[in-house]
């Protein structure tokens, strides 16, 4: 029966540490990729469109960046391939990074990267402005960010809600290895009754 016990409470503790080493995990490995993704910083030849448009992350763009009304020179327009083929890189990793995590958010991960191409696309071509294209860059990362975060909301609930049965399984367990045992019980004092003994037995 010990054996039983010991089973039943290292499930438990698995159980406790489950969601947490999950979200862990995924901390870590979205950690790397950040990290990779920032070292684009340091690329010379993306280095002069530094507050023109956003390097790594739309989250960058500033009001400055909205106002911009100058179209890319050629020059920018081959830097922004470049930048281009990096953020794809990027982009990439953290793909793979979230269909380990968060598989449900892929068609929602390369609609936003669609969006941003055609943007880019269009710099590329000098057909928008630096303004323009921060602007849209800006709206696909906000609409995207609201569908990833109910997504991720979702799969939380999800994982709860699995959590909560098998914590249910595992107290029914203990419940029923508690109600095959009979108690020990405690032996009744003995006292004198008159001329007798008396144990508390029938």
């Amino acid at each position: 029966m010990g054996g039983t016990k010991f089973a039943i409470l290292a499930t438990s503790l698995v159980l406790a540490n489950c969601s947490t080493m999950r979200a862990y995990v995924a901390e870590i490995d979205e950690s790397s990729v950040q990290k990779f993704c920032e070292a684009q910083r340091g690329n010379p030849e993306v280095a002069g469109l530094s507050g023109k448009v956003p390097i790594v992350s739309p989250d960058e763009i500033t009001p400055v960046m909205l106002a911009l009304e100058s179209v890319p020179t050629l020059q920018e327009a081959e830097a922004i391939k470049l930048l281009a083929r990096d953020q794809h890189e990027c982009r990439e990793k953290m793909d793979r990074v979230a269909k380990d995590h968060w598989p449900t958010q892929n068609a929602m991960r390369k609609a936003l990267a669609f969006k941003l191409d055609l943007v880019t696309a269009q710099l590329i071509k000098r057909r928008i402005t630096f303004g323009n294209a921060n602007r849209l860059y800006q709206e696909a990362a906000l609409e995207a960010e609201g569908a990833l975060t109910a997504d991720r909301k979702e799969q939380l609930d999800k994982v709860r809600a699995q959590e909560a049965i098998a914590w249910r399984t595992v107290g029914d367990g203990i419940r029923a290895i508690a109600g095959s045992q009979k108690p020990e019980s405690d032996p009744e004092p003995c006292n004198w009754s008159g001329a007798t003994m008396d144990c508390g037995g029938p």
